[in-house]
């Protein structure tokens, strides 16, 4: 199962403003017409029932996004790049990765709403946008912004109603198989299931969603036997059921290491509603061992009844191969069930969802010195020398235009910039005059 991707974005960039001037017949001296780049396509993650796995997006884990198109004379605006949105499966929890291997926890999908995950950049503005009383021939035009770039990792924790825990071999797959049209591998060897097994089952009139969780060993919380994996899976259930091997040495000590992992790995999982249910009943064993078994499992429910939601009552014998008991255990879990609000996951801490976020403010403006370089870090200047001709003497005016209004003019003079020197802005280099 395909249940963790490292999923790289990248938006669309904003297209190109456009530099033109009108020139037609009787209107040789036109003023400027040049249209604005398009907006840049952004990246949106959205629940899809119809996926249960990761799978579809394990080889396709870089995302482009299609970029805006550019503008064209006569004040055509360019197209606007399309949208993508990726369908990932209810219960993916989508973290963004730093740079410096840190995650930070973005949302939880649990819906059909789409999720800003890459921001298109803008569009940049044509030389129209420029024009004014005092400047009617501006040449000048923004290069679009660079869409979002992001690395995220995805982790899908899959949903349930009922979780079937129990160490290996103590006939999950068994039980599910009979439960629900679920295709569960059996056998009798242990980690036959090395996978969560999701089936639906219906009792009477009720419907609810019963997953197997593969076996867990002593120390799963920590990893062994794949056991964060396993755990991970078993967040969502709303009801425990405890499933024990009545031909085990010792089934008290069972379900007291299945509930300490739990405890360990997620205290709040060792909170939730608990059922505890005894397998093999067809077994002559087990059927004469009942009561005995019964009383241990119980002395062990009450040490637990405090950090558990109700009491988990009276111990339940089943036969998962014969059928035997497996009807009215069903008809109990419908039954609480029923009584249960339906947890939803919560946003708490994490990025509201929403298609329209606030961008993002534009860095501060600075100038410093290097090698006897004036360097000016400045996003809105570098998008417009970006596409300039700077052997253009127009364009270096309305540069130092640009600059004295944003006051950069007067920090070059500051820094003590003399006739000659070069200036650096983004890539591009020009001589202060």
């Amino acid at each position: 199962m395909i249940d963790t991707v490292r999923l790289n974005i990248r938006a669309g960039s904003g297209g190109n403003g456009c530099a033109s001037f009108l020139r037609e017949k009787y209107r040789p001296k036109g003023g400027p017409n040049g249209g604005d780049g398009g907006d840049g396509g952004s990246a949106y993650l959205v629940g899809d029932s119809s996926y249960n796995t990761l799978l579809h997006i394990k080889f396709n884990s870089t995302v482009y996004c299609e970029s805006g198109g550019h503008g064209k004379g006569k004040n055509k605006r360019g197209a606007n790049g399309k949208d993508t949105y990726i369908p990932v499966p209810i219960g993916t929890v989508v973290w963004r990765m730093n740079r410096d291997g840190s995650r930070d926890l973005l949302t939880d999908i649990h819906s059909n709403t789409p999720f800003l995950v890459g921001r298109g950049g803008r569009g940049g503005w044509g030389n129209s946008r420029f024009a004014t009383s005092t400047n009617q021939e501006p040449v000048l035009s923004e290069r679009g912004e660079k869409g979002d770039a992001a690395v995220l990792f995805l982790e899908l924790k899959l949903l349930a109603d009922v979780g079937l825990l129990a160490r290996p071999n103590a006939g999950k797959s068994t039980l599910i198989s009979r439960c629900s049209a679920a295709k569960a591998k059996v056998a009798d060897y242990p980690f036959t299931t090395v996978e969560p097994v999701l089936g639906v089952v219906r009792s009477g009139r009720n419907d609810f969603v019963m997953m197997e969780i593969p076996g867990l060993l002593e120390g799963a919380h920590k990893g062994v036997g794949l056991g964060h994996q396993f755990l991970r899976h078993a967040e969502r259930a709303r009801l425990y059921v405890h499933l024990i091997d009545g031909l085990s040495e010792d089934p008290a000590a069972d379900y007291r290491m299945v509930h300490d992992e739990l405890l360990h790995f997620n205290p709040e999982l060792a909170g939730k509603r608990q059922m505890v249910v005894v397998n093999k009943l067809d077994v002559t064993e087990v059927r004469d061992k009942q009561p005995e078994i019964a009383a241990s499992l119980k002395a062990v429910s009450r040490e637990f009844e405090e950090g558990t939601s109700g009491d988990p009552g009276d111990v339940m014998f089943i036969s998962a191969a014969t059928g035997e008991g497996i009807d009215a255990m069903l008809a109990r879990v419908a039954g609480i069930l029923e009584g249960m609000p339906k947890d939803e996951p919560s946003d708490d801490g994490m990025a509201v969802a929403s298609a329209t976020p606030p961008r993002p403010s534009r860095l501060p403006e600075s100038v410093r010195v290097e090698d006897g370089v004036f360097v000016i870090e400045s996003e809105r200047l570098e998008r417009l020398s970006a596409l300039a001709d700077t052997r253009d003497q127009r364009v270096l005016l309305q540069l130092w235009r640009e600059m004295r209004r944003s006051g950069l003019a007067h920090r070059l003079v500051e820094e003590g910039i003399e006739v000659g020197d070069t200036i650096r802005i983004g890539e591009v280099e020009v001589e202060w005059f």
